[in-house]
């Protein structure tokens, strides 16, 4: 499943290309899945072209995301404020035509294909003591640009264009070109949704973040409570390049250390579920909250309720510090596995069941165990049971702080 950093790099991909390109015609058609509004309808067609009418004609003026979900402001003139809200599920992704994108999924063999590279790399640099992972030295595999289109499993499409500013020719005629762009949904495990919402409830992004199915997501830890709220776009200065396409937090805010820490000592699951959870941690997936872990040191089994009583105690800071580093530093590079630090568990964690066992770079061996349903990957040496801490190690004060969190609703 695209997670934060994936689906950062999408984000990025359309801030890049597609702002002020204005929809010239939208291919949809009647798909209860992927238009869950569709599913209630009266009249699916009907609704449907509603939706086109939102559609064509409007101009993209900004991108944003909060965890997994991310969306496209879109401006019409008579039309109320309307925003295409997606997100991809398991297997979904947007593509633009002969626009590159560098995501591997590791699934499927993908992650040999990084290793091959790294391999390559480090003959090419002498850097190879100390790797453990034997790799064929065939020249890694590039993904080259669609070649098809509409590409395999396209669930909707839209037609964009973009009129450039008048150039005044030699003859003293002016000349202005038109700019197009084809972009497609795809999904081949049919899991992504797609919504289309207008109305003045989706005004700002503050506001859709108030609205279902956004209101129910926790804070996306890639976000800090210092955030500029204006976007650059927004304020007629869109610098953008590389990274972070939408820091900003929307009104939902990473929690503080000491919030972050009642929240986990109020939670009678395993941290990896805990971690899962989309309504305390929004954007976590299963190889970011792996290699949270890993980088805490903390089994992904671990209940770390039943074992630390105490707010301040240092294995929560090491979770914290190590939730907000490995957000921060995968999307940073825009889910750019080649771009990784070499220690990462990431490119490692692949592959269960597979004869040869992968190690770290640094030698460790990797293993894998199910939590609550989800299969996880850490590191044995590394990641051990935490030893029981002192009741009396906690004191009244602390006592009446954690009580504050665990007046929610246990899981």
């Amino acid at each position: 499943m695209p997670e934060v950093a994936e689906v950062a790099h999408v984000c990025a991909l359309l801030r890049r290309n597609v702002l002020g390109f204005k929809i010239k015609e939208a291919k949809l058609n009647v798909d209860t899945l992927l238009f869950p509004a569709l599913k209630t309808a009266k009249d699916p067609e009907s609704t449907l072209n509603t939706f086109r009418d939102s559609l064509n004609g409007a101009e993209i003026s900004s991108i944003g995301r909060h965890g997994k979900y991310f969306w496209m402001r879109l401006a019409k003139p008579s039309f109320p404020p309307t925003v295409m809200l997606m997100h991809f599920g398991m297997t979904g992704m947007i593509k633009l035509r002969d626009i590159e994108s560098h995501l591997i999924f590791m699934e499927g063999g993908g992650d040999k294909k990084v290793l091959d590279r790294k391999s390559q790399k480090d003959l090419a640099e002498g850097t190879t003591e100390g790797s453990t992972n034997k790799r064929s030295n065939k020249p890694p595999i590039e993904t080259d640009s669609e070649a098809e289109w509409p590409p395999r499993f396209t669930k909707f499409e839209l037609l964009l264009e973009k009129s450039d500013s008048p150039v005044k020719l030699e003859s003293g005629e002016t000349e202005q070109t038109v700019r197009t762009l084809d972009f497609a949904f795809t999904d081949p495990r049919r899991l992504g949704r797609v919504r289309i919402l207008s109305g003045p409830e989706y005004a700002t992004d503050e506001l859709l973040l108030q609205q279902d199915p956004l209101k129910s997501l926790g804070p996306d830890y890639l976000k800090s409570a210092e955030g500029n709220p204006v976007k650059k776009e927004e304020s007629g200065d869109d610098s953008f390049e590389f990274g972070d396409p939408d820091p900003h937090h929307h009104g939902r805010p990473r929690l503080t250390k000491d919030d972050f820490a009642g929240l986990v000592l109020s939670k009678k699951k395993a941290i990896k579920s805990l971690l899962l959870d989309q309504e305390h941690f929004a954007g976590v997936g299963n190889w970011v909250s792996d290699e949270v872990l890993y980088h805490a040191k903390i089994h992904p089994n671990e209940t770390i309720s039943k074992k630390v009583l105490d707010p301040s105690d240092g294995i929560l800071e090491d979770l914290y510090n190590a939730l907000i580093y490995v957000m921060e530093e995968s999307v940073k590079v825009e889910g750019n596995v080649h771009r990784f630090p070499d220690h990462w568990l990431m490119i490692y964690r692949w592959g269960k069941g597979r004869k040869e066992k992968a190690k770290t770079k640094a030698g460790h061996p990797v293993d894998h165990v199910t939590v609550g349903g989800r299969t996880s990957c850490f590191v044995p040496e590394i990641q051990r049971a935490l030893k029981k801490r002192a009741n009396d190690e906690v004191s009244e004060l602390q006592r009446k702080k954690l009580k504050e969190f665990k007046n929610e609703d246990e899981d």
